[in-house]
């Protein structure tokens, strides 16, 4: 990003008044999504020539995240192959439609099976451990209330972890164990 004029600032951070908060209270914080998107909106709300829109979680960007599964099919065309399972990371839910939504729509169109399979980071495991419920997207509670799994708006992991997509396309004669 900082190739293209961008200037990147980890978060927390101290320019803005709740990062600084967070850093007042917890010297040492690795930080959080939530906390960053406070900070970005807090940005954001303090420049009138400045918009944020939400990441993750809402239906918009599932949609224009879709972008993702839809190369991964364009470019599995070109090898002549096609997945028997589609693995994608969850938090927001964004990563995880990205790549599976083109792919269970392609099924729902009479197209070929999927197995579409989340998962999630043990740090952070809003699906298996948290509650469906009307929550903040952040921590700092600037964002509108959204039904979402959750770990609670001021949740933040123990350990520095960062979300991701992956596609992993195993052929049926593959044995998959667990260890």
């Amino acid at each position: 990003m900082e190739t293209f004029g961008a200037r990147c600032i980890a978060s927390p951070s101290t320019e803005t008044n709740f990062g600084r908060q967070v850093l007042a209270a917890t010297p040492d914080s690795n930080g959080s999504l939530g906390i960053a998107i406070s900070e970005a909106v807090e940005v954001a709300a303090g420049a009138p020539d400045t918009n944020y829109a939400l990441g993750s979680v809402l239906n918009h960007v599932l949609l224009h995240q879709t972008v993702i599964g839809q190369e991964a099919i364009a470019q599995l065309e070109m090898a002549d192959d096609y997945p028997d399972i589609v693995v994608g990371c969850t938090g927001g839910g964004s990563n995880f439609a990205g790549i599976a939504f083109p792919f269970i729509g392609a099924q729902l169109r009479g197209g070929r099976r999927v197995r579409a399979v989340a998962v999630e980071p043990a740090a952070c495991p809003s699906l298996t451990r948290g509650r469906y419920a009307y929550d903040f997207g952040d921590t700092g509670k600037m964002t509108p209330l959204a039904k979402m799994h959750t770990l609670g708006s001021a949740f933040i992991p123990r350990v520095s972890m960062q979300a991701g997509f992956a596609i992993t396309a195993w052929r049926r004669s593959f044995r998959i164990s667990r260890s």
